[in-house]
């Protein structure tokens, strides 16, 4: 089985071209389509101006108006860039558009998708937040779909890729959902274990190695650390690797194994392209 659909959640920040030009190198190796998704933050610019009542009541429907249209302005320019960017790459496309709140919304589109792949910022909210944009934590806890996080320059083929794999469900659904995204590159695998007792991480790094080279992933390294994740994996393979990839248990927001401070690190940091799935 191969990648069918991608879709890349589009904003204003300098993340989305890198996520683009990632989707659709990655469409082009598995013969998919790339579909963006723009989402217009009314009841956000509403409420960050209208009061419920009130003297000033009118001139404050003509500022919403007027954030509305320039919002509106600049997710047309988003789907522009991101429809020119598929058409150079000869990458089969289509752009949509919605109003309402772009969590909820890309949540909802998530699901008839094989993969999301996303900045690891986004700035769904750019008209009434400054600063930094949001991270993509709320998509991370809820979405069914694997999600590609990558930074502003993209990502190219993986060829250098760790694997966090403490045998959780998560963990386990991140290494399928992975070894399907991966099958056309056949990238060197480290698969790490951490913070686990030594019986338990032999039984799951064994069993995950021949799992990967029953699927044709032939060079796969097994590291058992008895630190926990912030620590097993140094500092030079990070910066070497290509990806990490990692599961999510859906029953914590942040707190758990995986998306804890490890790799809400990482997200912080933002040169590193994740993998994540429930």
């Amino acid at each position: 089985m191969n990648i069918k659909r991608i879709l890349v959640p589009l904003d204003a920040s300098i993340y989305t071209e890198g996520a683009t030009e990632t989707a659709c190198r990655i469409a082009r190796t598995h013969g998919a389509s790339v579909s963006g998704v723009a989402v217009l933050d009314s009841p956000e610019i509403r409420s960050s101006i209208v009061p419920a009542i009130g003297p000033y009541y009118p001139m404050m429907l003509d500022a919403v108006q007027e954030k509305l249209k320039h919002a509106e302005q600049v997710l047309q320019e988003s789907l522009e860039r991101f429809a020119k960017t598929c058409s150079d790459a000869g990458v089969k496309h289509a752009e949509t558009e919605y109003e309402g709140i772009p969590a909820q919304k890309l949540l909802e589109s998530s699901i008839f998708y094989d993969l999301v792949v996303s900045g690891l910022e986004t700035s769904f909210h750019f008209e009434t937040r400054g600063g930094r944009g949001d991270t993509i934590d709320q998509l991370l806890a809820k979405t069914a779909t694997p999600i590609l996080a990558v930074p502003p320059t993209g990502m190219k083929d993986p060829a250098q890729v760790v694997i966090a794999f403490d045998g959780s469900f998560g963990a386990s659904r991140a290494l399928r959902d992975f070894m399907l995204y991966a099958a056309p590159y056949r990238p060197d695998l480290t698969v790490i274990s951490a913070g686990l007792e030594p019986a338990q991480s032999d039984f799951l790094l064994s069993n995950a190695a021949r799992l990967l080279r029953a699927h044709g992933f032939d060079s796969v390294e097994l590291v058992a650390s008895d630190e926990e994740i912030e620590n097993a994996i140094p500092e030079s393979l990070r910066t070497a690797s290509d990806l990490i990839v990692a599961g999510i248990h859906s029953r914590h927001k942040i707190k758990d194994f995986f998306v804890g401070s490890f790799t809400s690190k990482l997200i912080k940091q933002g040169d590193t392209a994740l993998f994540l799935s429930h």
